[in-house]
């Protein structure tokens, strides 16, 4: 038994599997934007997904918010396909 954090495996996924990003909240200062923009999921279960050029809305469209605006209320799960 490896008590050890530090050396216990961290390459568990088998090739070929998708895995999702996690975000966790953070100050509003430090929040880059993921280059690729993906869809993600609030801890309130809403999906945000990129509009064209910058910013999120949510699927019904009711809702809009920056990136650094989301990362800075709600932890953040990326939506795989």
């Amino acid at each position: 038994m490896n008590t050890n954090p530090l050396g216990a495996d961290t390459h568990s996924v088998s090739p070929g599997s998708t895995t999702s990003r996690v975000w966790l909240v953070a100050a509003l200062a430090h929040t880059c934007e993921p280059t690729d923009r993906p869809a993600v999921r609030d801890d309130l279960m809403r999906t945000w997904v990129p509009e064209p050029g910058s910013g999120y809305r949510t699927r019904d469209g009711r809702r809009r918010a920056t990136w650094a605006q989301l990362h800075s209320r709600f932890d953040l799960v990326e939506v795989t396909p």
